[in-house]
């Protein structure tokens, strides 16, 4: 796996080989492809300093820590059954 990262403070779209796919890269994003989906393109990027080519390491498959009971309500969500308790009132 090649993981491009896009080294500008805008967005980039690149096509990949290999077919009419393309990625788009956010600014500052990275994003892991394989190494066949390299193209001439992303290769002339990396040369000019648009976008940073490193090779990724494989990701090793670790089993996800289990929840923890009582975890299943989000912090985010108010207690109040879904209405929140302090609304804004719309200006008029």
């Amino acid at each position: 796996m090649i993981e491009i990262r896009n080294l500008l403070f805008q967005p980039l779209t690149f096509h990949l080989a290999g077919g009419g796919r393309g990625i788009h890269l956010n600014p500052r994003e990275r994003r892991r492809v394989r190494e066949e989906d390299v193209s001439p393109e992303i290769e002339a990027a990396a040369k000019r300093g648009l976008v940073s080519l490193t090779v990724a390491p494989e990701a090793v498959a670790s089993p996800e820590p289990a929840e923890p009971a009582g975890a299943g309500a989000s912090k985010d969500e108010p207690r109040s059954g879904g209405a929140s308790a302090s609304r804004r009132r719309k200006r008029r």
